[in-house]
């Protein structure tokens, strides 16, 4: 039986029902964004439909229409979101042929929080392309407007007053002036948390990109040598890469493979062992930081453990090599010092919210890497966790009172009698203000277990610590490591989807919002 063609309203409505369920599929995060570009997948859908061919600028314009579909439910939701969100500001980097190789930066701004279903999420809020005031010209790095447009989209999606920390990989002048803007926009519209010590987030991997990268530095020399014997040995922007870069050449060293070879344009063999010393430490770093960076999504608590193992390698590290590879370590333990100070009191808030960890293994890590000065830091984790306990407290007795005062308004209207009761003062006395964090702090701690959820233990304990639960909540949600994976080892941005650099700003900023606000995260 042979079918019957289609009118042309109809071939046009089929091909605009191809062309949204198209777009919903890429819009889902799992999808490869630059599935289109594949020719085997162009001919499958050749196969579905042979009238259907699939156009990026129509796929585009109906991408737009979910983005918008999207974010009337992501303003409704976050507008009555119940707890603190985080946000992270993320440079991606195109380096661009066309332009000299001059890179094209583009923004992503994201919220981090933790849902109802106690779900880590992270939905982006605003991706733009990044352009440089030609005044100041090529080497500049403040851009086009002082928050680089930030506020507006916190002032859009109504979150402005909601706002704890921000995390930023870049630590120099233009970030820093991005930080101090923003900053500035919130204090105006609500105080911050523990007077802004807690504000600016310093990622863990950029910390750890520094102290591999300065490692290399110290054998730079040695590594031009081995980049004229070889041809495969550079300093790469991808530090594990090149680590095991300098390892394939110490085995064909080793194997005496360069034996022949001019000695002019082979290394010494102090020359070598200084590498090998190098690779030593990177590869114990290595096993320290690639537990975290494989994972998909971590919660603050588990950062301190991780740097405290950090510490005990390298204080190892410093005693047992020689005074070359010494050198090295001490300039790691300084950059490790430099980013314990600036983080441990965010870090020590989340670990103690960690059943595992809680108090006692704050203090016994700050005595370790501090050694005397470490009570000093504990204590003061301790007194933040005080204020912020009064801070919580206050905004449950404030919601409380909201209500009631809601309520009687309602009874007065009715002729009922009013019912009028301070409440700021009895919840208070309901919680008797330290009760929940000196008994969550005094119970013992929960046996180590490697797969432990600190979410999930958190969702059923809010009957017993309502309001420690709340600072759970919003803590454990702060992003501590912006990348993961194999990006996580950049020691610069990371690199940016070449699908991007061709979309047009609406388009871009359609794209990598309505991809993270997937109804499947």
């Amino acid at each position: 039986m042979s079918r019957v063609p289609l009118s042309d309203a109809e071939a046009a409505e089929q091909e605009e029902r191809f062309q949204r369920a198209l777009a919903e599929y890429i819009a889902d995060p799992d999808t490869p964004p630059n599935l289109l570009e594949g020719v085997g997948f162009r001919r499958f859908l050749e196969v579905l439909n042979p009238r259907f061919k699939p156009n990026f600028k129509e796929v585009g314009s109906e991408f737009c229409k979910i983005y918008k579909e999207r974010k009337a439910g992501v303003k409704e939701f976050l507008g009555k979101f119940d707890g603190m969100i985080s946000l992270s500001v993320e440079i991606l980097r195109h380096e661009n042929p066309s332009n000299g190789f001059c890179p094209d930066d583009y923004l992503c701004l994201s919220a981090h929080f933790v849902d109802e279903k106690w779900k880590l999420q992270k939905w982006v809020l605003h991706s733009r392309g990044l352009m440089l005031k030609e005044d100041l010209g090529p080497s500049a790095v403040l851009y086009d407007d002082d928050d680089w447009g930030v506020f507006r989209w916190l002032e859009e999606f109504g979150i402005e007053k909601k706002i704890s920390t921000l995390a930023m990989i870049n630590d120099d002048v233009g970030y820093d002036q991005l930080v101090g803007c923003v900053k500035n926009h919130i204090q105006e519209k609500k105080g911050i948390q523990l007077n802004d010590q807690l504000f600016r987030v310093y990622c863990f991997e950029e910390m750890i990109a520094t102290m591999v990268q300065g490692a290399f530095n110290k054998i730079k020399k040695i590594v031009d040598k081995l980049s004229f014997l070889c041809g495969f040995v550079s300093i790469t922007p991808v530090w594990n890469v090149t680590n095991s870069h300098l390892k394939e050449a110490l085995e064909l060293w080793s194997a005496g493979e360069y034996s022949s070879v001019d000695t002019d344009v082979v290394p010494t063999p102090e020359e070598w062992k200084k590498v090998e010393g190098v690779c030593k430490i990177v590869d114990s770093i290595y096993e320290v930081s690639n537990a975290l960076f494989q994972a998909k999504q971590l919660t603050a608590n588990v950062y301190l453990y991780h740097l405290h193992e950090l510490h005990e390698i390298l204080t190892q590290a410093s005693v047992d090599s020689d005074s070359f590879v010494n050198t090295v370590v001490k300039g790691m333990l300084k950059a490790f010092d430099r980013y314990w100070d600036k983080m441990f009191l965010l870090l020590g808030i989340s670990a103690a919210l960690d059943p595992r960890f809680k108090m006692k293994y704050v203090e016994f890590a700050s005595s370790k890497v501090k050694g005397p000065d470490g009570s000093s830091q504990a204590a003061a984790v301790l007194g933040a966790f005080d204020k912020l306990f009064d801070e919580y407290a206050l905004r449950v007795s404030e919601k409380v009172n909201c209500t009631s005062e809601s309520s009687a308004s309602v009874s007065d209207s009715e002729g009922a009698t009013p019912r009028h009761v301070n409440h700021t003062f009895s919840v208070l006395q309901d919680y008797e203000k330290f009760t929940q964090l000196k008994g969550y702090l005094e119970e013992p701690v929960l046996p180590w277990s490697k797969d432990f959820d600190v979410l999930a233990w958190w969702s059923t304990a809010g009957t017993k610590y309502p309001i420690l639960c709340k600072i759970a909540r919003d803590f454990l949600a702060i992003p501590v490591m912006l990348a993961t994976s194999h990006q996580a080892f950049s020691t610069g941005p990371r690199p940016a989807d070449r699908n991007m650099v061709h979309m047009k700003p609406n388009t871009l900023h359609a794209f990598m919002c309505a991809r993270s606000w997937s109804p499947r995260q």
